[in-house]
């Protein structure tokens, strides 16, 4: 992991299918490009374009990504279709959704939802499947 190493023992944690699948979730987050609604809400939009109505159990991305490398859940590399992708912008974490071919889509860190080239955003990145084990 990129942002530093925790030792930690790990757990398995069942996986439960998202209430929206992939290609939906990544429809439900391209009907909303251009949208500046979502400014500083990269997690709980992709929280939303996977179905979860209610809150997703961390308090933000950088939680989450503490969360998923606890329980070895962060890959690294080109993320697949799908998969959410956390990277490093403007201090902090972010979160947006791959669209595959190294573009992703959601709330860029300047303002409106967009389509963009993860390099553009940043060169720290790691990414996880779309897990929300505490959303509902």
């Amino acid at each position: 992991m990129a942002w530093g190493e925790v030792a930690v023992e790990r757990r398995n944690v069942p996986r439960v299918a998202n209430p929206r699948d992939t290609e939906a979730a990544l429809n439900w987050q391209l009907e909303r490009v251009g949208s500046a609604a979502w400014l500083d809400w990269t997690l709980k939009f992709q929280r939303m374009a996977f179905g979860y109505a209610h809150d997703s159990g961390w308090h933000d991305a950088a939680d989450a990504v503490s969360w998923l490398d606890h329980h070895a859940l962060l890959r690294e590399g080109a993320a697949p279709r799908g998969a959410l992708v956390w990277y490093q912008a403007a201090d902090r974490i972010r979160v947006a959704c791959s669209l595959g071919s190294g573009q992703v889509v959601g709330p860029l860190p300047t303002g409106p939802v967009e389509v963009v080239d993860l390099r553009q955003l940043s060169t720290d990145w790691v990414w996880s499947e779309p897990h929300f084990p505490f959303g509902h």
